[in-house]
Parts: structure tokens; sequence; C-alpha cells
């Protein structure tokens, strides 16, 4: 687990209360208990400390994918559950977090840079796996990472809603029902072929040296016909 939240609860409520372009940096760092020169030293920007945060999670979900040695289903999974705990280990501000981007439309679009960045984290794992390797390959995982950091999202914000209603092996459950529906690309190296049928031993005597090629034939075919009955 990494540290909880990079942004201050207290911040985030005053953004909402106040506003967030009518709230200037003094009052937030003043909120945060940290002085101006702090502030901008930390965060740079009013923008950049509600997402302080998203840097750290996308590291340790890059790292968590890199590092990993299982099948690819079961490190998604990991991954997923990177996100989730970040944000549910501190409620309040993933709460906070949520109405506030609820309200500024400038921070909605700046989320959605951070879904992309998400998605383009399980997909570069994804080619590092060598599953994407035609042009049908890569659309389809490029379909997984969405529709992987779309299902951690609907869980995120039903867990905002009511923490009862959802937990992470919740969340580890549908992610692997969906992703076990691409079993076939993620399954492995040999995904995707098709075994192939047993060759029959098939044994030929000849008992009269002396019969001709035709005679053999006629014999060996008699012989089937009598086996398949």
């Amino acid at each position: 687990m990494i540290a909880s939240s990079a942004v201050p609860p207290a911040a985030l409520d005053l953004l909402i209360s106040q506003g967030f372009d009518t709230t200037s940096v003094d009052e937030l760092a003043a909120a945060a208990g940290i002085s101006r020169s702090t502030f901008f030293r930390r965060f740079g920007s009013k923008e950049n400390m509600v997402f302080a945060d998203q840097e750290m999670i996308i590291t340790h979900v890059q790292t968590t994918l890199a590092a990993s040695s299982v099948d690819a289903i079961s490190t998604l999974i990991d991954a997923a559950h990177v996100v989730f705990d970040q944000y549910t280990v501190n409620p309040e501000g993933a709460r906070l977090r949520h109405r506030l981007l609820s309200s500024v439309p400038s921070l909605r679009e700046r989320e959605l840079v951070s879904t992309h960045r998400y998605e383009r984290a399980f997909y570069d794992f994804l080619v590092r796996r060598e599953l994407a390797n035609t042009a049908s390959e890569k659309s389809l995982c490029l379909g997984v990472s969405a529709g992987l950091v779309a299902i951690h999202n609907d869980h995120l914000r039903t867990w905002i809603k009511d923490p009862a209603s959802t937990d992470r092996s919740k969340l580890a459950h549908d992610v692997r029902l969906f992703l076990e529906r691409f079993a076939d690309l993620l399954g492995g190296e040999n995904t995707g072929t098709t075994a192939a049928s047993p060759t029959p031993t098939v044994i030929v005597s000849v008992i009269d040296p002396g019969s001709d090629e035709q005679s053999i034939l006629q014999a060996v075919s008699a012989a089937l016909k009598e086996h398949s009955k």
C-alpha cells in the first residue's frame, strides 16, 4: 500500500464550499496547514493539488504490472486493486474529490486524461506480454484496457455512494468475469491455436509376401470395414 492520499481533505472541502475558481492558494495552504511556498513546491497549482495522488497511483500500477510474473488476468486484477485500495483507504478524501470533480468541468477533463493514462498502462502491459501482435489483437487489448478501467470506476462510484455495496473482492470477481471472456487472448502464449487431432497409429501386416499391392489394399479396406462395425 502506498501512502494515503496526498490531497489534504480540508483543502478539498474548502474548494467545494467556496468554489474552485474563487478559492486562493493562500487559503488552500492555510487549510492544508502548510505555507504558500510549501504549497507551490509540493503541488505547483490548485489543479495539480486535486490530482496529486494520481501520479503516485499510476506509478504504483505501472510497477505492479512490470514486476508481475503471474498470468495476465491475475496481474490485471492486482493492478485494479492497487487503484481501488488507494481510494478506499481514504474515504473522506475520495468522497470530497468526487464531489469536486462533479462540479468543476475543467477538473473532469483532467480526470479523463488520468483515465486514459490508466488505460495506456494496462495496454502497454499487454503489449509487453506479446498479446497484441496483430491488428485484431491490438484492438482487443485496447478494448480490454478500457473495459477494465470502466469496471473499476463503476465499483468506485458505487462504493462512494454506499461503502457496504461493494468491496475489493466484488471488484475482483467482476474484473475476472470480464477478462475471462477474452481468455483466448489473455490465456497464454499458445492461446488461439487449435490442438491438432492425434494421428492414428496404423499397423499393416502382410502375411503373404507374394501378394500384389491391389490385394493388400483390398484386404486392409475389408479389415477396416469389419473393425468399424
